[in-house]
């Protein structure tokens, strides 16, 4: 119980002392890096078996509403994608005059607090709460320190996520007045499952929440404000949204919509399914079409994310599991390309795919770690994205191996795609050398070094997430079987 209190209130306890601290930018990102790790080490070293820690206070009592976290194998997964992916966020700013480098430090450290207390609420009202607070942090850093376009794209991405979740409260006041003519009066999770599937215009409830995780996965087609988002914020940024804002979407799916309208999402997977199929194949051509290097991650991102939701939607443990190991997987290769992506955006002080190539020649190191996590996108076997995507498509093939058939051809896609990429930047005829392209050293390897260790561990060996992986997968597909059988 006190180690989850102090994984929760660590992250906002550094963004506070962040917002106050008066050193330049670069011993403010140290001091942030360094903050960044604690829920990490906390995580690793603070307790032996977080599964089932839970804290519970009453907070708000004239309305019900508890303060409640408690920590699942599913929340456990999210929770260590969060720790690992916030510090690499913070490693990926390259400037040391960074405007206002307290806030810009203090924000993402607030997203991580906000984020850590989402994957653990299990109070209807909280979970809320994180999930709209969430995207202030993030519209900020768009916002403040994004590229030229920087005001549009955060106005776009606060317009959809608003506009998605608008209903969001309506929905749940709802269950809550549900669960008050049953007895209960209650925003816990774990009594709303009880009434939720017969609770008044269940199907209403249902798609409202659909609709506000869908929009910040996203799922096809509610995607329009991702490529600007993307490409307007800073790199920190855009790993901040691909690696982890979309993981918020995709759990909302699981804890919201399978937890409490399994019969419901089992009966739509099939309209849901297309959808996600159709994202998968429009995110694919779509990068396969941009001529800007960071445009097509983010097209990329979004057809891998929708891959991911086809095992969702797939009502089988092997694609549910291979779902949420993917899950794990997109949010470390993402952080990786776009780690990447940025180091080269550095040297060549633009994202255009096409007006200089050959840069093998002068970037070695870059090119071979690029292609590196280029070939852990792609799903080349021994890495991580293999696997995932592997047992998604196996499940997929035992509900209909016409689908798994097709969708296996969005791997070639991939490849297509990406190998383009590198083809034009890196192994095309070589331009004239300029003073700005210097290599990578040591210090950008150290900072790659564990993705590296994380894509090939996944990748070489993955029965230890797996395992952890089981139990929330296969209480997905037992709660809806015993849903149709009632």
């Amino acid at each position: 119980m006190f180690n989850l209190m102090l994984l929760f209130i660590v992250p906002f306890v550094t963004s506070a002392l962040t917002f106050l601290c008066p050193l330049s930018g670069k011993k403010t990102k140290c001091l942030a890096f360094i903050f960044s790790l604690l829920p990490l080490a906390l995580l690793l070293y603070g307790n032996t078996d977080w599964i089932g820690q839970h804290v519970i206070y009453s907070w708000l009592p004239a309305l019900s509403i508890q303060f409640y976290l408690r920590i699942d194998s599913l929340s456990l997964l999210f929770l260590f994608l969060t720790a690992a992916i916030i510090p690499m966020s913070i490693l990926s700013v390259r400037r040391n005059d960074l405007a206002f480098p307290n806030v810009f430090y203090g924000l993402i450290l607030l997203l991580q607090g906000l984020l850590i207390g989402f994957f653990t609420a299990r109070d209807l009202a909280l979970f809320t709460l994180f999930w709209e607070a969430m995207l202030l942090p993030l519209y900020f850093i768009i916002n403040l320190w994004g590229g030229l376009q920087r005001q549009t794209a955060s106005l776009k991405f606060l317009i959809y996520m608003i506009a998605g979740s608008a209903l969001m409260i309506a929905a749940v006041l709802a269950l809550y007045l549900a669960s008050a003519a049953n007895g209960l009066g209650s925003f816990n999770l774990d009594l709303l499952s009880k009434v939720s599937a017969t609770a008044p215009y269940a199907p209403w409830l249902c798609a409202i929440f659909l609709l506000a995780f869908a929009v910040k996965t996203p799922l096809f087609p509610f995607h329009a404000w991702l490529p600007d988002a993307y490409c307007q914020a800073p790199t920190a940024g855009t790993i901040l949204l691909s690696a982890l804002l979309s993981k918020a979407g995709i759990y909302g799916i699981l804890r919201i919509g399978m937890e409490l309208f399994p019969a419901l999402m089992k009966e739509w997977s099939p309209l849901l399914l297309g959808l996600a199929i159709v994202g998968v194949f429009y995110g694919g051509f779509a990068a396969w079409m941009q001529n800007d290097f960071k445009r097509l991650l983010a097209y990329s991102s979004f057809s891998h994310v929708n891959f991911i939701l086809v095992g969702l939607f797939v009502w089988n443990q092997p694609a549910q599991a291979g779902a949420i190991l993917q899950s794990l997987n997109h949010g470390i290769t993402i952080t990786a390309l776009f780690l990447v992506a940025g180091w080269l955006e550095a040297r060549l002080d633009s994202t255009a795919i096409g007006p200089i190539g050959g840069l093998a020649k002068f970037l070695p190191q870059l090119c071979w770690l690029t292609l590196f996590f280029v070939l852990s996108s792609v799903a080349l076997p021994g890495m991580n994205n293999f696997v995932g995507e592997l047992m998604i498509l196996f499940g997929l093939f035992g509900e209909n191996p016409w689908l798994a058939a097709v969708l296996s051809s969005t791997v070639v896609l991939s490849v297509i795609y990406m190998l383009r990429w590198m083809q034009k930047t890196y192994f095309g005829a070589p331009s004239f050398f300029q003073d700005s392209w210097t290599d990578i050293k040591g210090k950008e390897m150290a900072i790659a070094m564990p993705l590296i260790a994380l894509i090939l561990w996944i990748g070489i060996y993955p029965t230890p997430v797996l395992k952890q992986i089981e139990p929330a997968a296969e209480k997905i597909v037992n709660v809806a079987t015993l849903e149709e059988s009632l």
